[in-house]
């Protein structure tokens, strides 16, 4: 095709595209073939085995079926054992006997040798029935945490805020490790669910609210989990991609509540971390509970068929959650019994496996269902043989009795070092108190500019009646307040306005508006000088320090829930190792400093919808008492832990207890520093508790497992400079929950004052996304793009900064790079985007520079009938330094095969014309894609002659038209396909040189429409239209005249038709209908 000229200011222009295969091929096609030839022979293996199987054991490989059913008093029960195993032959167990925790018993799990135990007899039972091996899970989310005396880690969204892709690549090993010198080789994680819903009581689960972020570090985890674990009879792990899908944005916030989104949110926001995760070699996923639209999404076709095994090409186990087949009969309602739910999951979805999870009533219906011709006995061979196959390739095949001692035992327990480092990295400085300075030689302060200053907040003004009536004069005063960051004197007031202020001093944030305003006024700027700021605390002023607050001393709520028990642990000696933040604070202080410790208020709940934080009056008295007395108070708030359901709140407030101690405290201490840290699992709303006067510092550590609490004391005492950024949008008040950072259009009101077009500003929050402070600071500077200028899409960019430590402590940084599209045609722009992501640790002085690479298809988008579409023209992309200091790099990506885009509908010429590209990826062999080629190839050539010959028989009708609007408008009417249909799009030929260059082959989805586009000297009959229709319109009129197509002739494909338009006396051209033109494909 023609290539797109560059200079194309006036006409923004992108295009849909296919991506062709590289020069390198071959050499793929041949390691592709090779690959093949070697899994052939596996699946000969598996299809033997299916073809022995009969129905009644095929059914049972699609079932799993929870460990309580094969134990009493917590250890196996070899009489049920073998009933279990003999009459329904079930292929996978599931969870762990103590996951219920009864706190009224002491012992709080299995050691991973009496896990190897338990496995070895259930294997020997079911060798001895001539059974496929059984395939054992556990619910592994951060750290073995089934496993007694294994490590526990911070929990994923602690993970999010380190940014780091080796911290969640190493959790992951260890995770999949420890689990596997159990026996155990199917770990029920990563979560990869966006944290959209704050008040989600499954938001620590997730890596948080950005797309990019969890798909980035869940990718890592699986990669570090099914990596070889040194263990020769279970050599790997299989990794578990959760909740598929959209389960983490409960319209109603509590869990298992249907999710009301658009398609296109869907799949520009949820689906990524998924397609991430399959991209990555995941072996397993798992449905969530919830509705997608109405569509339970063990129900669903669409996203369990079409999305997840053949647009994403998921070939491993799908497994449902906790019994949701038959919530599609007793929960969704969508089958009037449980029968009808198997047979509607197994006819609807590609589940392969149900979890049961505590009868035998999934094998009874599906073995009555096919028996009776409902189900195919081929749907149950699908799915049976991906779980073979998932079996053969974790090696249960080859050693399905696993060995009582393995080589892993001696390493489980043994990774605290990795969970420190992990909490290290993730806990976040949100709040740290600086004064500002007058230094001993005074400020320094630069020229005086005529001109005005930009809005910033006023510190103090000043009239002629204080004697200010120079410049000189106002910058003085700005000298002498330390907070003043920039002077505006209005000299052109004083005739005028003699009563008014003239001189105006503002903070930092106000910027000089050199050339601005009148002659008179004059603008300038005085460097603010600040301390070190509160934290880290100053240990040698220190006398006398109190701990107080409900989260200061808990392994048990540092943990959250999934630890030992479902629901979270029954306390502190459950925990093989670890340390509370007073535990830790007291070990790290002198003994020259006084530490009080007090309760403060303790959570009781009895639900967690109706927790409370209650305090007794004796140790409120007392907590008050030592708060008067202390230089500084570490005040440890929260949540108790949970999961699930259980954790559903009515209210996302911090409980009432916790909020009203805090300000009591505040209150009592007003000459001490507080320092605010916060242990829970979503962020609870914190009703103006930073803002309180002497909240000092504010720390979040998320729930960072029982080593977090030396992290914070670390972070408090300054052995460790923190370096966490906020993995999601802190909220601060409940009218505005779902201000996440990539939204454009959520606004709340403005100043009363202001019209009411543009009295809205964005909702107020209590901290950003990405926030996070530290106690050195780092410049950025020097930041271009590679290539310069434009970017071809499909292809890749890198954007290079330099990143320089100006503080003097050495630090650990990351560095977020950010995509903004400030207009985007037809749909709203997200506010700006995350690209990219990575780490520098650099020593005071220290620079380093760091190169980002951003592929153009992550800048890509759905329209409204969901083609994937990336815009040409001009991006922004920011990064932002820790005072929010923003270096920016303007990037123009340029599309090499525009087609049209979608019609507004207006029918008129868009002064900024706008074209999109949608992106491909090749889901074909190589081989396939050749053909296709050619195949297309020669219907262009064939169309291209017959068009030809039909314009030439009108050549005597013909007059050349110059490039202009007013003669040629285009409109495209989309064909939408029930199911994503591949379709030749002939319609850019119309248009002989006027702006479209090539024709996608093989484009998919959906006709686009196409806006009004010049034509330079193409020949087009006198007085005519030229208007692009479906074949499905039924009205193709000339000239108010009916042109009707008969229902019967609609099949897919566009018709271009010329129609005639009236002459200048409105009559009828009669000799011009015989020239319409139909380009038919």
């Amino acid at each position: 095709g023609t290539p797109l000229p560059l200079e194309m200011d006036a006409c923004q222009v992108s295009a849909r595209v296919r991506m062709r295969p590289p020069p390198w091929g071959w050499v793929v096609l041949a390691l592709a073939l090779a690959a093949q030839s070697s899994a052939a022979s596996a699946d000969t293996q598996v299809d033997e085995l299916l073809s022995k199987m009969t129905l009644h054991e095929k059914v049972g490989q699609m079932m799993q079926i929870d460990i309580s059913l094969l134990t009493t008093d917590k250890l196996l029960d070899k009489a049920k054992l073998r009933d279990w195993l003999h009459k329904y032959r079930p292929s996978s167990i599931l969870n762990s006997p103590y996951s219920g925790r009864d706190c009224t018993v002491a012992k709080s799990g299995w050691t991973a040798q009496e896990w190897r135990a338990f496995v070895r007899e259930a294997q020997s039972e079911a060798q001895a029935l001539g059974m496929p091996p059984l395939l054992f899970g556990l619910d592994s989310v951060h750290g073995a945490n089934y496993v007694s005396g294994a490590t526990i880690f911070p929990h994923q969204i602690a993970l999010g805020a380190t940014f780091d892709r080796e911290i969640a690549r190493e959790v992951g090993f260890a995770t999949a490790r420890d689990t596997l010198a159990a026996g155990v080789p199917w770990i029920f994680s990563p979560i990869l669910g966006i944290a959209t819903q704050p008040s989600w009581a499954r938001v620590f689960e997730t890596f948080g609210e950005d797309p990019l972020v969890s798909a980035e570090l869940g990718s890592a985890l699986i990669r570090g989990a099914q990596s070889e674990s040194g263990d020769p009879q279970l050599p790997r792990a299989a990794a578990c991609m959760k909740h598929y899908f959209a389960y983490s944005h409960p319209e109603s916030g509590q869990d298992r509540g249907p999710t009301w989104l658009s398609d296109q949110e869907l799949r520009d926001r949820y689906l990524p971390p998924f397609a991430a995760a399959v991209k990555a070699g995941v072996s397993t996923a798992m449905s969530s509970y919830n509705e997608i639209n109405g569509v339970p999404a063990s129900a669903s076709r669409k996203w369990t068929v079409d999305v997840l095994r053949e647009e994403l090409g998921f070939e491993g186990v799908l497994v449902t959650d906790w019994g949701e087949i038959n919530n599609l009969h007793s929960f969704h309602k969508v089958a009037s019994t449980e029968e009808g739910a198997v047979g509607l999951s197994m006819a609807r979805s590609s589940t392969d496996m149900s979890m049961v999870p505590l009868s035998g009533s999934f094998s009874d219906h599906l073995l009555r269902l096919v028996r009776a011709g409902t189900v195919s006995e081929s749907r149950v061979d699908e799915s049976v043989r991906r779980v073979l196959k998932l079996k053969k390739d974790l090696g249960l095949f080859d050693a399905p009795v696993p060995l009582l001692e393995s080589p892993l035992h001696q390493l489980v327990g043994k990774d605290g070092d990795l969970a420190l480092r992990a909490a290290r990295s993730s806990v976040t400085l949100l709040k740290n108190h600086h004064e500002a300075i007058i230094p001993e030689g005074g400020r320094v302060c630069h020229g005086v500019h005529q001109g005005d200053a930009d809005q910033g907040a006023d510190l103090e003004s000043f009239g002629l009646a204080d004697g200010v009536r120079t410049a000189e004069a106002c910058l003085a005063k700005c000298a002498d307040n330390p907070w003043c960051g920039t002077w505006l004197f209005l000299g052109s007031w004083e005739e005028a306005h003699p009563d008014w202020p003239v001189c105006y001093l503002k903070t930092q944030a106000a910027q000089p508006l050199p050339g601005k305003g009148s002659a008179e006024d004059k603008s300038g700027t005085c460097d603010v000088v600040l301390d070190e700021g509160t934290l880290p605390l100053k240990v040698a002023d220190l006398r006398k320090v109190v701990l107080t607050g409900p989260t200061v001393d808990s392994l048990t709520y540092q943990a959250g829930g999934w630890s030992i028990g479902w629901q979270g642990a029954c306390g502190d000696a459950d925990f093989a190792g670890g340390e509370t933040v007073a535990g830790a604070l007291r070990r790290l202080l002198p003994d020259t400093v006084e530490v009080t410790q007090t309760k403060g208020c303790q959570i009781r709940a009895p639900s967690h919808a109706s927790a409370t934080c209650a305090h007794e009056e004796e140790d409120l008295a007392a907590t008050l008492e030592a708060a008067a007395q202390a230089d500084v108070i570490v005040l440890a708030l929260g949540e108790e832990n949970y999961t699930e359901k259980p954790g559903d709140i009515n209210d996302l407030a911090l409980h009432p207890g916790q909020v009203d101690l805090a300000r009591q405290i505040s209150a009592a201490a007003p000459g001490a520093a507080i320092i605010l840290v916060l242990i829970e699992g979503r962020p609870r709303l914190l009703h103006g508790i930073p803002s309180l006067p002497n909240v000092k510092g504010v720390v979040h550590a998320y729930l960072p497992g029982p080593h977090g609490g030396t992290a914070v004391a670390e972070v408090i005492l300054g052995l460790t400079n923190p370096s966490g950024r906020l993995p999601l949008t802190y909220p601060s008040k409940a009218s505005a929950i779902h201000q996440h950072y990539q939204v454009q259009s959520v606004k709340c009101p403005g100043s009363a004052a202001a019209y009411l077009s543009i009295g809205v500003a964005d909702c107020p929050v209590e901290f950003p996304f990405g926030y996070g402070l530290s106690y050195t600071s780092f410049r950025y500077s020097n930041m271009s793009s590679t290539p310069r200028g434009r970017v071809a899409h499909p292809g890749a960019f890198g954007v290079s900064l330099t990143v320089t430590n100006t503080g003097s402590r050495s630090g650990r940084h990351t560095v977020l790079l950010f995509a903004v599209q400030d207009y985007r045609y037809g749909v709203s722009p997200e506010k700006e985007r995350l690209v990219g992501f990575t780490q520098v640790t650099l020593d005071p002085d220290e620079s380093a520079l760091v190169t980002l690479r951003v592929e153009t298809s992550q800048l890509s988008y759905s329209d409204e009938y969901l083609n994937t579409v990336v815009e040409s023209g001009e991006y922004r992309l920011q990064a932002r330094s820790l005072d929010l200091e923003v270096a920016e790099e303007i990037v123009t990506v340029t599309a090499l095969a525009p087609v049209p885009f979608a019609n507004d509908g207006s029918g008129g010429a868009p002064s900024g014309h706008v074209y999109g590209f949608e992106v491909y990826t090749p889901a074909t062999p190589w081989v396939l894609v050749i053909v296709g080629v050619a195949v297309t190839t020669a219907c262009c050539l064939a169309v291209g002659a017959a068009l030809a010959l039909r314009v030439m028989r009108s050549e005597e009708d013909k007059v050349p038209v110059k490039r202009n609007w007013s003669g040629t408008w285009v409109q495209m009417q989309s064909r939408m396909n029930s199911r994503n249909t591949s379709r030749t799009n002939l319609a850019s030929y119309m248009l002989a040189t006027g702006g479209a260059t090539t024709v996608p082959r093989n484009a998919s989805h959906n006709s686009l429409h196409m806006h009004p586009t010049p034509v330079e000297s193409a020949e087009l009959p006198r007085n005519h239209l030229i208007r692009e229709e479906s074949r499905e319109s039924a009205d193709i009129g000339a000239n108010n005249g009916t042109n009707r197509r008969s229902p019967h002739e609609a099949s897919p494909g566009v018709d271009v038709v010329i129609h005639p338009q009236p002459s200048a006396s409105g009559a009828d051209d009669d000799a011009d209908e015989e020239n319409d033109l139909r380009l038919r494909r």
